[in-house]
Formats: structure tokens, sequence, C-alpha cells
């Protein structure tokens, strides 16, 4: 035996001298190469950070594009809104402010008519933050159109405070009549503080010169002359009448059913552009925005913001790159251009006519290269030094106590007393512990051997006794459905017998008038033979035989043919609701003859329908049917409680090609709110114990979605009546078979 242990030692010394010699291997494989690619990387450093710092430019050029764009998009978002509300508010005056507010305003001296400023500055603070000011020339308060222009543009100050309150940067917004007598303005201003600002005496005079703006003329830019294809534009920079600095505006043309009506218009300063821009000192180059005529909008030194003057490109690029002419500049775009000296990034803005400019010189692109590199020596010294001071400490420190450690876990397998080797300080605590695990997990495998068999018993037990709940759970669940399956068609057949007996109750008038007719006639072809049997026949008696049975015949005649539409309708609706068929039907007659046997239950007088023409379904009308007659149902039985009167009205409109909306709605009590997440739910019901099922609206929902193809959702508030929406496709989905729709 100690023979053996001896042999064993030994082969486990050989076999750990060969892990050694294949670390020391493995440790120059990973040396040598690289070393190598630090020789390598000293040399390749350069060409690298050239193409990092240009692709740096690019980046950071970018990133000035998509925050510049960002601007611009909010200012057309804000037009696109303020066009909105004010061409409605134009259209329909009803949409614009109230009768009650201005009567509230004009406590504080507000006018709706008259000249200068409408508003005037008594508002108490909260009014005035939230309105601007409304200037009304002297002439213009002959013009038809003035009035419904204050409405509208009254309307509008809401709007444009949010968006004052939520992008600081906009300093104006305002719209002008296209007469150029009327504009308002926010924010508010008061008409002294403006007529100062302009140098200004008279309103006319003040009109004219903030109608001006800076020469850019927004009324004239914006007309169909100058702007025939309606688009909203950015004017040149100028400075505001205003007082507010330099500034660009974006205008919206505004059209009324073709007609100019004005012009909408927002400022932002340059100011703000340029702190868009602003970045810091190291990012290569030098950043512009500069339009096609090439006024300068922005830039990243802060120029444009010490400027008392609307900057040209050629003020401020260096004259050697101005030797090129901008347009031939701007012309090169989305790639990094050069002429030997200079490189250059033009990036359209998107929405305006703007340009974002990035240049730099070659000279500073070599200074940014230098400095960069200027460590790389000192750099691949220390990767040196640091590399081969891992490499002792790892041999040292990890690799031979780590071959050790690996050839003590072998002889550990064999004998959970074998002697620990000698290994550094910090090894020992581990050796320890794996020699004290080894020992632990010799006895614990011992004691999982006598748990092992109990286990297994137990196991078995426990899975046959899940076998057999599970077998008892999905019998119950069959149970359950076969249930819920009967309960729905007892809720169909249930429909469909009211609706039986109140055609029945309804054809007993016809059919009574025209028994009682029929007697009539009878009664006098009786009299007419017996005057022919005793030869007493007269002319008048013979008149008055024809005249009555023509009466007779009309009113029979009338009767039937009223008892035969309502057979007719019923008979329709009956095969439909009964019926799973597919076909291509009109959804207005469908609707009709809802409403004809519906009618018999509840009174016509309560079922009204607003249908768009020719809209064709390609679907199951008895599914349809079905939903509709347990909707009105549905009306009838909880709408309308504690009501004389009530109405249900059935629409429908196209929404695109592919659906359409059909809606019900009624004028009852509402749904309370805590119930409307619950109604479609089987078997929730108000009535219990009142004739309630709690399946109708249910069995609605089942059929929009599974059958139908569509979706349904309410809309209800309590006292305003209740509206279920349904969304149809035009062509409805093939339906699954009955077994799979059973599993569902």
């Amino acid at each position: 035996m100690g023979a053996g242990l001896a042999v064993e030692s030994q082969r486990s010394e050989l076999q750990l001298r060969r892990l050694q010699r294949h670390f020391l291997i493995f440790l120059c494989a990973i040396v040598v190469p690289v070393l190598a690619a630090l020789w390598m990387y000293k040399h390749h450093i350069e060409s690298v950070e050239e193409s990092r710092l240009l692709a740096a430019v690019e980046s950071h050029s970018m990133q000035q594009q998509l925050a510049f764009e960002q601007v611009i998009n909010v200012a057309t978002s804000h037009l696109q809104r303020l066009s909105l509300q004010f061409t409605d508010a134009m259209a329909r005056p009803e949409l614009g402010v109230d009768d009650a507010v201005w009567q509230h305003l004009s406590q504080f001296g507000v006018r709706r008519t008259g000249a200068g400023g409408l508003v005037g500055s008594k508002l108490d603070p909260w009014w005035r933050e939230r309105f601007g000011e409304l200037y009304v020339s002297s002439s213009a308060p002959k013009q038809a159109t003035l009035t419904k222009e204050i409405a509208a543009a009254m309307a509008l100050f809401p709007a444009m405070h949010a968006a004052h309150q939520a992008h600081p940067f906009f300093q104006w917004s305002y719209y002008y009549s296209p007469r150029e007598d009327f504009s308002s303005i926010y924010p508010f201003i008061a008409e002294k503080e403006l007529m100062q600002a302009t140098g200004t005496k008279t309103i006319d005079e003040m009109l004219k010169v903030v109608m001006d703006a800076g020469g850019t003329k927004p009324v004239q830019m914006m007309s169909p002359n100058r702007n025939p294809q309606r688009e909203s534009r950015w004017t040149q920079p100028y400075y505001d009448a205003g007082g507010k600095g330099a500034m660009v505006s974006l205008l919206r043309p505004q059209y009324l059913q073709d007609e100019y009506v004005g012009v909408l218009g927002t400022d932002v300063t340059l100011r703000m552009f340029s702190e868009v821009l602003k970045t810091d000192a190291s990012y290569l180059g030098h950043a512009l925005v500069v339009d096609s005529l090439g006024h300068v909008l922005a830039d990243d030194a802060g120029q444009v913001m010490e400027s008392k003057d609307i900057l040209k490109a050629n003020n401020v690029l260096p004259a050697t790159l101005t030797q090129l002419p901008l347009a031939s500049i701007l012309a090169q775009k989305k790639s990094l251009q050069g002429n030997g000296q200079w490189r250059w990034l033009v990036l359209p803005l998107q929405g305006s006519q703007w340009h974002l400019l990035v240049y730099f010189s070659e000279l500073e692109l070599e200074q940014a290269k230098a400095k960069q590199v200027a460590n790389t020596p000192f750099v691949l010294l220390g990767l040196l030094a640091l590399l081969l001071g891992a490499a002792w400490a790892i041999s040292y420190f990890f690799a031979l106590p780590a071959l050790r450690l690996v050839d003590f876990l072998r002889r550990l397998q064999a004998d959970p007393h074998v002697e620990m080797p000698q290994v550094p300080n910090a090894w020992q605590g581990a050796f320890s512990q794996v020699a004290a695990t080894a020992q632990e997990r010799a006895a614990y495998l011992t004691e999982v051997q006598g748990h092992s068999a109990h286990l297994e018993h137990t196991v078995a037990l426990r899975t046959s006794e899940l076998r057999e709940a599970n077998e008892v759970l999905q019998q119950t669940i069959l149970q359950l459905k076969n249930t819920q399956k009967m309960l729905v068609e007892s809720e169909k057949m249930a429909a469909l017998g009211s609706l039986v007996a109140g055609v029945a109750h309804e054809l007993n008038t016809p059919i009574g008038v025209s028994v009682t007719m029929s007697s009539t006639l009878q009664e006098k072809n009786r009299e007419l033979a017996e005057h022919m049997s005793a030869q007493t026949l007269r002319k008048t008696v013979l008149a008055e035989y024809v005249n009555v049975t023509e009466q007779g015949l009309q009113i029979l005649m009338r009767n039937l043919e009223q008892a035969a539409q309502l057979v007719s309708s019923f008979k329709q609706v009956a095969v439909d609701q009964t019926s799973d068929q597919r076909r291509r039907f009109d959804l207005a007659e469908l609707v009709l003859q809802v409403m004809q046997t519906m009618g018999v239950l509840y009174g016509d007088d309560k079922l009204k329908s607003n249908l768009a023409p020719d809209l064709v379904l390609d679907s199951f009308p008895g599914a349809l049917v079905q939903v509709l007659n347990n909707l009105i149902a549905n009306a009838e039985t909880h709408a309308f409680v504690g009501m004389e009167a009530g109405l249900v009205m059935i629409e429908a409109q196209p929404v695109d090609e592919q659906t359409i909306r059909l809606s019900v709605r009624d004028n009852g009590v509402g749904i309370k709110p805590e119930h409307l997440a619950h109604i479609f739910e089987p078997f929730f019901t108000t009535k219990l114990g009142q004739g309630g099922s709690g399946l109708g609206l249910n069995i609605v929902y089942n059929i929009v979605h599974s059958v139908l193809g569509g979706t349904i959702e309410v809309h209800s508030a309590l006292g305003l009546g209740a509206e279920f929406v349904i969304t149809l496709p035009r062509i409805a989905p093939e339906r699954l078979p009955e077994s799979t729709r059973a599993l569902e």
C-alpha cells in the first residue's frame, strides 16, 4: 500500500510540473503578441486618432443638428396647433371665448369692439399672464370680419400661454389680419410700452411698424401671390420692434375656404439659437447656422450674441475660407469636405431653409492629434511594466498555488484526509477550507443516500395525489363550460321568445281589422244577394255596395300588407339570429329590420337611426342582429329606470376603406363608474333576482371579438346616458371551428 501511494505521489508531481510548463508557454504566448501589439500601436495611433477626431466632429455636429431641429419642430408644432384652433374658431365662432368670459373680462376694461388696445392693463396678474393684447387700427372697426377675427384671436391666447410656459425660448406669438389693421400679440405688452419701443405716437403708426417686422413684412410674404404653396416659412433675421433684440420668425398663412384670412407667427431670438450651439472647447471645429442668403443665425463662439448687427457669413468665417463661394460650400452636404487648408461639414436643418456649417483648419487637426498622442511613449512603458509585474504576480500568487490546488482536489477525491501541500500564506485558508469541505462532503453524501429513498417515496405519493386532484379539476371545468353554454343558449331563446310574443301581439291589430272587414263584406254580399233574389236591386243599392266593397278591399290590403311586412322583417331577423351563415348584406337594411322587430317590443318612438349609405358588409348578419338586439334590450332594461320616455340612437359611419364604426347610444340614467370595468364580465348584473342573467353584454362582447372580428368599448357618465361603440371590419375574419372556440 505504501508503494502504491509513492507511485501516486510521483505521478501527481510529474503532472504538476507539466501544468507549470504549460503555464509558462501560455504566458509567453500572451506576452510576445502583446509586446508586438504595443510596438505597432505606436505607429498606428496617429491615424486612429485622426479618424476618431473626425468621427467625433461628425457625431457632435449631428447632435447639434438634432438639437436645432428639435427647436424648429417645436415652433412648427406650436403654429400647427394655433392654426387648427384659429380656423375652427373662424369657421365656428361658438368655439371661441363665450359670452360669460367676455362679460367677466369687461369688468377689467376688456373690450370686444373699438380701436386701440382692447385688453388693456387693468387685468389682475393671473389673467394678464394668460392673455395677450389685441390691437385694432382706427379704420378696422368698419371691416365686416373684424368681430370673428377678434373672437378667434382671443381663443388662441390659452394655447399660446401653454406653449410659452412649456418652451420659454418663444418670445412672441401673434396673429396679423390680411388687411394689416388688426393684430393679437402674446405675451401682453401695454399699448404705451409698445408705442415707446416702436417710437410711434398713434395706434396706426405702431401697427405699421409691428407688421413691417424689420422689413420682412409677414402678411405680404405669406400672401397667395408670394406663397402659392401655402407653406410655413422662416423669415430673415431682424431686430424686434418690441425691443427683444435680433430674432427670426416662423410664419404660417391662414386660409378659410380658400380665402386668405391672415398670418400666424412666433418669434425666436438669435441669442437662444446660439445657446443651442454653445459647446465646450474640447470639441474640434467651429459651428455656424446660416440661411440661404448668408445671414448668420447662431454660432458657438458667441459672435452673434455680442454683435449689434445682423452678421453675414463673410463676417464670421476665416478670410481664407471665404475665398470659396458660400453657395458652393453649402451645396456639398452630409460629408466632410476639404481644400487642403480647411475641412468643413454641411448639414441641412429640416423644417427650414438653414444649414449647420462646421469647419476647422488642418493646423487645428494636427494640434489636436499631437495633444492626444503626446503621452503615448509613457503609456507604452507603463503598460509594459504593468504587464511584466502582472505576469510575475499571477505566476507567484495565483498560477502555482492554483495548480497545486487542482492536484490537491484530485487527491482529496480518493482520500479526504490527505496531507495539505506547502502554499503561500494567502492560500492556506483556502486549502484548509477545501480539506474541511471534502470531509464534510463525504459525511453529507452518506447522509443523503439515507434520505434519498424516503424522498423518492414521498414524491411518488404527492404526484399521485396531484394527478387525482387535476382530474377532478378538469371535470369541474368541463361542467362549468357546459353550464355556461346552456345559459347562453337559454338567453338566446328567451330573447327570441320575447320577440315572437311581441310580433304576435303586434299582428293581432291588422289581422283583427282584416277579420272584421271580411265579416262586413260578407254581410254586404248577403244583402246584395237578397235584393237580387227579390228583384228589388236598384242602382243606388248597387253603387253603395261597390263603394263599401272598394273601401273594404283597400282596408284589407293595407292591413294585410302591414302584417306581411311585419312577418317578413321578423322572418329575416329570426333567420339571421338563429343562423351563423356568412353573407353580404347592407347594414342600413339590417338595422331597419331590427328596429321594426324590436319596435314591436319597446315602441317605434324609442328607436332612431342615423346610418351612412352604402355600408355593405361581408360578415355574419345573425351575430350582428343578436348584438343589436341585446344592446337595445339592455338599454330598455337598465337605461330608462325611473324615466317616462327614452331614446336609443343607432349610428354608423365609415372609418376607412376596411373599417366601420357602429354605435348604440341612449339618453338614459348612465352607468356607475364602478360598474364600467365589469359590465362585459359573465354573470355581472345589477338586476340579480329581478330577471337579469348577467350574460347579455358578455354575449355581445364575445360575438364582437370572436365572430365579427371587431372591438367594443363603452362610454358613460351618470345622468348623460351610455354609448356602446363597436369597430367592425367590412370583411369579417374566417370563423374558427366550433371545437376550437369551445377550447378557448
